[in-house]
């Protein structure tokens, strides 16, 4: 059994995910995993049995990709950026958004404006387009609340593609220093929402997340 069509139904906002084998094969794989969370429904197209190939369509609800880069949210004496932002995707998994991943991404170690190891924050979601809004918001508003920080800002990256500028930037950001009105260019011209919750400075890690945050082995590299 494999998938045999993997299919994106624009109206309906679903994606339909086809398996097919011979015998009960394809069936058998499409309704166990129809059997996973968050499955709509599934769809036997063909029954198949012996040397006759069956079809199941597994559908579930299309989501799209979110990732948010943070930064500064804490000072010399209190807080860890990387903590709370692990904090924060938990909570809004509590209220019924999907987190998917944090990654640390390390910074330039001698930034005179770190507050101990200089490293900023991804954060991956799977949202429902119509709620894309409300998770930001909400991601904000914990922010306001919880941030020990006056220079707390973040970074929004939509979709599942990362510009080459855009990691080009993180290397640059990740092995030497860089400036908060470079972050907000580079964000303008890639049209990626630059927001400063407390303040600007944080703008320069949570844009440099954003450009690391499928490359795990990289982001964590430390450049002296």
């Amino acid at each position: 059994a494999g998938i045999e069509e993997v299919a994106i139904d624009e109206e309906a906002k679903e994606v339909k995910v086809t398996h097919g084998g011979l015998a009960g094969a394809g069936v058998g794989a499409g309704m166990c995993r129809g059997m996973g969370e968050g499955v709509k429904y599934v769809d036997v197209l063909e029954v198949g049995g012996g040397s006759k190939e069956g079809k199941a369509t597994v559908v579930t609800p299309k989501y799209e990709k979110l990732v948010i880069g943070i930064d500064d949210t804490d000072v010399k004496d209190a807080g860890a950026t990387w903590t709370m932002a692990h904090n924060i995707g938990l909570q809004l998994k509590e209220e019924g958004f999907e987190y998917l991943d944090h990654i640390i991404v390390q910074l330039f170690p001698h930034n005179p404006h770190k507050t101990q190891n200089c490293v900023s924050i991804a954060l991956t979601f799977a949202v429902m387009e119509e709620d894309k809004d409300k998770l930001i918001s909400r991601l904000i508003e914990i922010l306001e609340h919880d941030t020990l920080s006056d220079k707390t800002a973040i970074a929004i990256l939509e979709g599942i593609g990362i510009p080459p500028e855009l990691r080009e930037y993180a290397m640059a950001t990740k092995t030497g220093m860089m400036d908060v009105e470079t972050a907000e260019k580079l964000a303008e011209e890639l049209d990626i929402p630059l927001i400063a919750v407390t303040g600007d400075q944080g703008k320069v890690g949570a844009l440099a997340a954003l450009g690391l945050h499928d490359d795990v082995d990289e982001a964590v590299k430390v450049y002296y």
